[in-house]
């Protein structure tokens, strides 16, 4: 966390962000092993972006979000007119 109060750069990641990860990096060693390494660090580079991504999008507010921080009240049901 920044010392100066602000907004943390990364947040946590999303275990939903690892349904995608997880299949490329399967890949990429299976494309390592079978003999085309250039590949397969192409395609844990790119989960690698991927995770980054997904983390630096959640990362958290700089303020306090208040539960109810609006007063609406939906509008009265009408008589329709024909």
């Amino acid at each position: 966390m920044a010392s100066s109060g602000g907004r943390r750069r990364l947040g946590r990641v999303d275990p939903f962000c690892l349904f995608m990860v997880l299949p490329l990096v399967l890949i990429a060693g299976i494309l390592i092993w079978g003999g085309l390494p250039w590949v397969g660090i192409v395609v844990i580079v790119c989960g690698a972006i991927v995770v980054l991504i997904d983390s630096w999008t959640n990362r958290p507010l700089p303020f306090d979000v208040p539960e109810d921080d609006y007063d609406y009240d939906p509008p009265e049901p009408r008589r329709r007119a024909y």
